[in-house]
């Protein structure tokens, strides 16, 4: 499977940060992401890897949304609440490069959720714990 990400996610360019969702299932996502100059915050070294969390937030955001969709729901907003052990062995992700993300949900209650998340870019694999929250309540939001 080779799924158009944007059609999980609740996002617009140019704040899109993953191209495709390439595997999917009730634990896990898989995503892609093309570095390429197109993309928002990037330099002419490439994507700064501090980026990586809005990566991550947004293959944990395309994971719901597909999961939504099992569900005939569209995707939903969600929120980032903070991220634990992150650490960057790299500056930048360079042009022309795929990187490739998944995220594995650890918990998920009542909206609340945390997710270990891992971009694979190179000979490194970047890692993190995200926490994050989706209200139950969306049309609370005045976004």
């Amino acid at each position: 499977m080779k799924l158009d990400a944007i059609q999980y996610i609740p996002h617009e360019q140019p704040m899109v940060f993953i191209d495709h969702l390439v595997e999917a299932n009730e634990g896990y996502a898989i995503a892609e992401l093309s570095i390429t100059t197109d993309l928002m915050f990037c330099e002419a070294e490439g994507l700064p890897t501090w980026a990586s969390i809005e990566i991550m937030a947004q293959t944990v955001s395309a994971y719901s949304g597909w999961l939504g969709q099992q569900k005939q729901q569209s995707p939903k907003v969600g929120f980032l609440l903070g991220t634990r052990k992150l650490h960057l062995p790299v500056a930048y992700f360079a042009l022309g490069q795929t990187l490739r993300i998944r995220v594995e949900q650890q918990y998920l209650h009542e909206g609340l959720g945390q997710f270990s998340c891992e971009i694979y870019y190179a000979d490194h694999v970047i890692g993190a714990l995200l926490s994050v929250y989706e209200p139950t309540d969306q049309s609370a939001l005045k976004l």
